[in-house]
């Protein structure tokens, strides 16, 4: 009796623990040439191409010479795919042959599919790789199973100076293969980078983004707006140059006329803190009678959150800026300087996997003849089309507490608002 007791306890068991077995949903796996392996469904099948829609890459057209195998599922298993099922041993045993000796880096996702190409950054929970077959890639790192890079990289944990060695990261545990190896687990990982101070091409991201609209009839405008980002990582390292410029002429009368400049570098100290020895800014708007701002200053920051999928920074310090204006009355200097402290928040949150909401925020407080106070704020939705492919929409919001009045007694508005919607390239 006891026997049979601990044999009905051990199936309760069982199944109290069904709901958990994990499901093995079965699909098509296309393997390339190069070695790189695509989960997904075969669309379509012509004398010279397979039409393949992947799991991590959208629809995809390979020719037959691009292709080593193609294992197709049978309909029968793909009706069995919910079923509860052990875990496929061989899809998460499989390595591609050239892993480790080919002169590629290697970056395999939770799916099962595996890119080869060039890695370009781990950073800020984010992966980067220049595949060879769908170009440039970013995963959230917690998508990313493991990673192999063919060459020595800088890797920096916290509280730990820069590593140089080839890197292996598996699940949760980073290996370092350097003069003294070492490994350590992957939440101590704060980057990778190709090179550490060296410069090289492959250091540096970007995006941009432009939007165009025309309107007829009663009303004739002309709105265009355009912005760039560029990014050159290393492992505790960032430096951002960003570019927003807004013009638009209604009737033939311009109501907007501006370009914005920012650059910032960062080293980052630990997971909480970073320090900012520079930050500059160039600014122009002709309404605003703003002939043209320049400002520089230092200052710090704090990581509120940094995890996968959210992250909020803020980041203050003192600056000085010069300010030319377009016109002025008569006996007023057509310029100001004035020391000021800057104040800066950067937010994003990933809303769904294709969907993220970031605002920015910059105030700077100087003296009355400057403006007294500047108030800067972007407020974008940002939709991932497919792959490196964003669709856009952004509130942009521009304050100056004392504007400039101009030769003729006019007082600029203290406020511009736009919205702007437009494509964006990730590179």
């Amino acid at each position: 009796m006891r026997l049979i007791a601990t044999r009905l306890a051990a199936l309760r068991h069982c199944l109290w623990l069904w709901p958990l077995l994990p499901i093995v949903v079965r699909g098509d796996t296309l393997v390339g040439m190069n070695g790189e392996r695509f989960i997904g469904t075969v669309i379509e099948e012509t004398s010279t191409n397979v039409v393949f829609e992947s799991e991590l890459g959208g629809r995809l057209a390979f020719p037959f010479a691009t292709i080593r195998e193609l294992q197709r599922t049978h309909p029968a298993e793909a009706n069995q795919a919910a079923t509860p099922a052990t875990t496929d041993t061989n899809a998460l045993t499989w390595k591609p042959p050239g892993v480790g000796h080919d002169g590629s880096d290697w970056v395999r996702l939770k799916s099962g599919e595996w890119l080869r190409g060039k890695l370009k950054y781990v950073q800020n929970k984010q992966v980067e790789i220049d595949s060879d077959e769908m170009e440039i890639q970013t995963f959230k790192l917690k998508n990313v199973s493991q990673i192999y890079t063919a060459k020595p990289v800088f890797t920096q944990f916290e509280d730990r100076e820069p590593a140089y060695g080839t890197v292996v990261l598996s699940n949760d545990v980073v290996t370092v293969l350097g003069d003294e190896p070492f490994s350590l687990t992957r939440d101590m990982l704060i980057g990778i980078t190709p090179s550490g101070r060296r410069t090289g091409i492959r250091n540096w991201s970007g995006d941009a983004a432009v939007g165009f609209s025309l309107q007829s009839g009663n009303t004739h405008q002309t709105t265009a707006t355009a912005s760039l980002e560029l990014a050159r990582r290393t492992p505790a390292t960032t430096f951002m140059l960003d570019y927003l410029g807004n013009y638009s002429v209604a009737n033939g009368v311009q109501n907007a006329n501006n370009n914005r400049v920012n650059t910032t570098y960062d080293i980052r100290l630990n997971k909480d803190w970073f320090l900012r020895p520079e930050q500059t800014e160039a600014y122009q708007d002709i309404l605003a009678n703003i002939d043209y701002r320049l400002s520089g200053g230092v200052g710090a920051g704090y990581y509120i959150f940094d995890r996968t999928g959210l992250e909020w920074t803020l980041a203050a310090g003192p600056s000085y800026q010069y300010t030319k204006f377009s016109t002025v009355e008569s006996g007023q200097s057509d310029s100001a300087t004035t020391p000021g402290l800057l104040l800066e928040s950067k937010f994003n949150i990933d809303i769904t996997e294709r969907l993220t909401f970031i605002q920015s925020w910059q105030s700077v407080f100087t003296s009355k003849e400057s403006g007294q106070y500047t108030h800067h704020t972007v407020t974008t939705l940002e939709f991932e089309v497919k792959h490196h492919l964003d669709l856009d929409v952004s509130l942009i919001w521009d304050y100056l507490q004392n504007p400039q009045i101009r030769s003729d007694g006019v007082v600029p508005q203290k406020s511009d608002l736009y919205l702007t919607v437009g494509l964006g390239v990730r590179f």
